[in-house]
């Protein structure tokens, strides 16, 4: 399906200095237009998960991002240390 391309560049946490987003897909070609049409979006529908399924979705998305701020913690004292070191 349709799906963007991420560079090696990109693929970190670090947001890059330009956007040179890519998209690939099979009827996405160059002075092709008529072939667009057959592309179509992706609807996922959250009808379909049940209550507790939600919920169960957000805790580990909450713990997730607790554990991503606990890490970004330590990562800047290690860089304070590391410059005071320095």
């Amino acid at each position: 399906g349709f799906r963007k391309v991420v560079h090696i560049e990109q693929g970190g946490l670090v947001k890059p200095e330009k956007d040179d987003t890519e998209f690939q897909h099979p009827f996405f070609i160059r002075g092709q237009e008529q072939l667009l049409e057959n592309i179509k979006r992706k609807v996922t529908s959250v009808s379909g998960l049940k209550g507790e399924e939600v919920r169960v979705r957000q805790d580990s998305v909450a713990r997730l991002l607790a554990d991503m701020q606990a890490m970004r913690g330590k990562q800047d004292s290690l860089d304070s240390r590391l410059l005071a070191m320095k």
